[in-house]
């Protein structure tokens, strides 16, 4: 699994452009950022895995060790522009977490692991970004046809240019996964595919501030966001199911949604 510094670069530089950089969804996901990782995420750190850590290893050296992986931060500037500031705390948050979750595969086994990373992040969310889980179970409710629809054979399940556009302009996941592109819409069935080029969680934090610099930081793909996201999302009595396929080691990642359309 190689995933080397110029390598990411080369693909964040692919999405430089005013509009990015300043438009309106970027200033979206500053504030979400802001929102949902440093003050309802970043906490999961320092006030769960670091204690159990404490509890499961020499206290002082874990100590210095979050206090060393810490001191890599990367300072916001007042003159940045949103999509940077953005970066910077994503890229923060990513970093720490994954040097926790790297600390903690030393001391437990998978359901162990499982348990405490995926329970405690879900928790976590239900107690602090209800207001979020609810918005993202709106968007299944709004996308209900009534009377049900019956899809017709061989119907196109591309997105519209006007999809697309408002998808463009606003997409409430944008500050999880970076840019993205609705590739499939099939409201009668149901279902929305998304894909992630270059998902955020790879790319935002520079690859040599890294715990392990030589790989992707694979352990908060897998447990932070894919494994929370698919248990709150179960698809239970219809609701919103969403399921991700991230290609690793490759940065890129599906998302799929789907829903009861009745």
């Amino acid at each position: 699994m190689d995933a080397t510094a110029p390598e990411l670069e080369t693909t964040q530089a692919s999405h430089r452009g005013f509009i990015y950089e300043w438009g309106p969804q970027a200033w979206i996901d500053m504030w979400m950022s802001n929102t949902m990782l440093v003050k309802k995420a970043m906490p999961i750190i320092s006030h769960t895995f670091v204690p159990i850590l404490r509890l499961t290893a020499d206290a002082d050296q874990i100590d210095r060790d979050y206090a060393e992986v810490r001191s890599r931060r990367e300072r916001l500037s007042f003159f940045e522009s949103p999509r940077e500031k953005w970066r910077k705390r994503y890229g923060n948050f990513v970093r720490e977490v994954e040097w926790a979750l790297l600390e903690l595969r030393k001391h437990f086994n998978q359901e162990e692991y499982e348990e405490i990373v995926v329970g405690t992040s879900v928790a976590l969310a239900h107690e602090n970004a209800s207001g979020f889980l609810d918005m993202m179970n709106s968007m299944a409710d709004k996308n209900r046809t009534s009377p049900a629809k019956t899809p017709q054979p061989g119907a196109s399940t591309r997105p519209t240019w006007s999809q697309r556009m408002m998808f463009n302009v606003f997409n409430p996941a944008g500050w999880l996964t970076g840019p993205a592109e609705v590739t499939a819409i099939d409201l009668a069935n149901g279902s929305t595919t998304m894909e992630i080029p270059d998902c955020a969680w790879h790319t935002c934090a520079k690859q040599n501030s890294l715990p392990n610099p030589k790989a992707l930081p694979e352990e908060g793909c897998l447990y932070i966001c894919k494994g929370p996201f698919e248990a709150m999302f179960k698809g239970e009595n219809g609701g919103l199911k969403i399921e991700f396929e991230p290609h690793l080691p490759q940065t890129s990642c599906s998302v799929r949604m789907s829903w009861d359309p009745s």
